[in-house]
């Protein structure tokens, strides 16, 4: 199975990592501040079935420049296992950076993306309609891209469908308040689902508490393929090839 969203250099021991990366056949972990860029392309570089995305979240945009874009332009233009740009976007969830300068660095980056024409891992959180505008302003996306850990609306999730961006779904969508994302995980056509962990955060209901790691997609697999009335392997065999689809995975 594909994990298509983890951050492996903030998984708790060696033993998880090692176990994450015996356990599926691909992983892409993303890096999205300074140093987990470097960690991000080092576990690539290390482990065959690991891939990296990198860009700079909303979080850690309080001292990027300029000049750190074009640094991260260059790193991705030199790693041959950087296969996509991002998790980039918006967070208006926590007041950690100013909104403009969100915005900002969100438009810089999508124009990084398609300059190299690869797909782009967008974090929105309350921001459903300040990202839909964004992404519109720049569609259409060649390379496509991923909606990761799905936490906007119904209107979010078909505008970007519309735009060929993947819907990708995380342990939250478990959890007994989560009907909302239940009820949008439903609608999305089954050829832009996803799954991913975003390890080490939100891990499904049944491991809820713990450290969460790549290996626990499976609980997540076999509550989304009950929710759409699909078999686990019915399930993983659709979001595997939708990730190999969206990221060049063979």
């Amino acid at each position: 199975m594909i994990d298509t969203h983890c951050h492996l250099d903030m998984l708790k021991t060696e033993e998880d990592l090692k176990e994450s990366v015996e356990k599926l056949d691909f992983l892409l972990t993303i890096g999205c501040d300074k140093e987990e860029i470097k960690k991000a392309v080092e576990l690539a570089n290390k482990y065959e079935n690991v891939y990296a995305s990198i860009g700079f979240h909303p979080y850690d945009i309080k001292d990027i420049t300029d000049k750190d874009l074009e640094e991260l332009k260059d790193t991705i233009q030199k790693e041959k296992k950087v296969i996509a740009v991002g998790e980039f976007g918006l967070d208006y969830y926590r007041d950690y950076t100013p909104k403009d300068k969100q915005k900002y660095f969100f438009e810089r980056q999508i124009e990084i993306a398609k300059q190299l024409n690869l797909p782009i891992i967008i974090h929105s959180r309350e921001a459903p309609r300040d990202t839909e505008k964004i992404l519109e302003k720049y569609a259409p996306y060649p390379a496509s891209g991923i909606i990761h850990c799905f936490g906007g609306d119904m209107q979010m999730m078909e505008k970007c469908v519309d735009m060929g961006f993947y819907i990708s779904f995380a342990g939250n969508i478990t959890y007994p308040k989560a009907e909302n994302l239940r009820e949008i995980a439903k609608k999305v056509p089954l050829n832009r689902l996803l799954l991913e962990t975003d390890s080490p955060f939100l891990a499904p209901q049944k491991k809820r508490g713990k450290p969460n790691k790549p290996s626990y997609i499976y609980y997540t697999r076999d509550f989304v393929a009950n929710l759409l009335g699909l078999t686990p392997e019915e399930l993983e065999k659709i979001t595997d090839q939708n990730a190999k689809n969206v990221l060049k995975l063979s």
